[in-house]
Parts: C-alpha cells; structure tokens; sequence
C-alpha cells in the first residue's frame, strides 16, 4: 500500500512534466500555423539552435535536460533553463496534486499559468485555452454545484457578459478600437460560472487593482496592458484557498 501510495504522485509528477513540456512548446510556438491540427501534438520537436530534430530519448521531460548535462547533443549548446524550470514546476504542482486528490485542480494551475505568460507576452488569450477553461468550470459546476447555485451563477455570467459585448461593440464604434477583447470577455464569462456573484466582484476588483498598481509602478500609461493575466492569477489564488480552506477545515 505504501508503494502504491508513492507510485501515483510520481506517475502523476511525469504526466505534469510531460504537460508542462507541451505548454512551453505552445508558447514559444505561440502562432504558428500547423498544416494538420494533430500537428500541433505529433509533429516532432527541433533543436533551438540548429533545428535537428530530436530523438525521442532528448524529450523526455526533466531527465533529458540533466543526463545531456543541461546541453544539446546535436551541436553541444546550453540548453535554455525555462525547460527544466516549468516541467519541474509542471511534475511538482501535479505530484501535489495527486496527494492531496486534486489533480482537477493541477490541471486548472496549469492552464491558468499559461495563460498568464501568453496573455502578458501577446496581448491575447489563446482560444483553445480559453475553452478548456470553460470546460473545466462546466464539469466542476455540473458534479459539485446544486441547480439553484449553477442557475445563479449563469444569470450572473449571462448578464456581465452582455454587458461586456456592449462595452466591446460602443468602443468599436465610437474609438474604433477594443475596450476589452473578445478573450477576456470569454474569461469573465467562464470566472462567473464558477464563483458567481459576489466572489468574482471581489475578483474583479482585486485584478483591476493589480493591474492599475503595476500601471503606476512601471509609469507605462499609454501602453497595451494585458487584462486576462490578473484574472487568471486571482482566479487561480481564490481556487487555491477555497479547496484547501475546506481540507483544512
């Protein structure tokens, strides 16, 4: 029993790795135009530096970077830290997860850090990551939520929402420019769903204070801020405390 009990953290640990090690693609690859969708799973991984592509030996999350000594084999360059960084990040909040039985909420860590870099880097929430937000949100709410507290929270989504369109389509008209883009709004929407209303008020406003903190500390008042980010962080924050507010309760 006892053997088993550290087998699933680890087994755990290498699928998170392993994840992580598909996000940091996705990132750096952020916009890439694939000629067959699977190609954005199957298509093998090149060389950072001279594009050879890897064995399946140099793609092992975490274990590759240390026995290649943290260089390429190909052309013997340093390899760049962010890779055992994040997939030890990845197998570290997944192993976490597996002893605590919240591997739903390891995936959700993951995806919400993913998209805090992306929105931060481009300016953009990518729309596959958005939708396995909503995803995750709509399987938690079905089989932890009662019907009254999942119809109240979808009146409240609904209803920002349309304000949100509204906000989306006046700037559009009048500035010609977005007040807020259309991956936000999708975030908000999903961030309703699942805290309802006042908890994603609190949310909101905490992000919002966030974010015009960092405005002033940078004195960058006339650029691109991305919004999306302090959503996802603070959603990520009141997840965290909510489940192990209840196990330690």
């Amino acid at each position: 029993m006892n053997g088993l009990y550290l087998l699933i953290p680890i087994l755990s640990g290498i699928v998170g790795a392993i994840f992580t090690s598909w996000l940091v693609q996705e990132y750096d690859n952020y916009g890439k135009k694939y000629s067959h969708f699977s190609d954005r799973f199957t298509k093998r991984s090149q060389c950072d530096f001279c594009q050879k592509k890897l064995k399946f030996y140099e793609l092992m999350p975490i274990f590759s970077f240390i026995l290649q000594g943290g260089k390429s084999r190909c052309c013997d360059k340093s390899l760049r830290k962010k890779y055992i960084v994040f997939e030890g990040l990845g197998a570290l909040i997944f192993m976490v997860g597996a002893l605590y039985s919240l591997i739903n909420i390891s995936i959700l860590a993951l995806l919400l850090i993913f998209l805090i870099f992306v929105d931060e880097r481009y300016k953009e929430i990518a729309l596959w990551n958005n939708l396995s937000l909503l995803f995750w949100v709509l399987h938690e709410v079905t089989y932890r939520f009662e019907f009254n507290e999942i119809m109240a929270n979808l009146i409240g989504a609904v209803s920002v929402t349309l304000v949100l369109v509204f906000i989306y389509f006046f700037y559009r008209a009048t500035r010609k420019r977005e007040g807020i883009g259309i991956g936000d709004i999708i975030l908000l929407f999903t961030t309703f769903l699942y805290f309802g209303v006042p908890l994603s008020l609190y949310l909101l406003i905490a992000a919002s204070l966030s974010l015009i903190v960092k405005i002033i500390v940078t004195r960058k008042y006339k650029d691109e801020h991305a919004f999306g980010s302090w959503i996802a962080g603070f959603f990520l924050i009141f997840t965290v405390f909510q489940e192990f507010y209840e196990i330690v309760g």
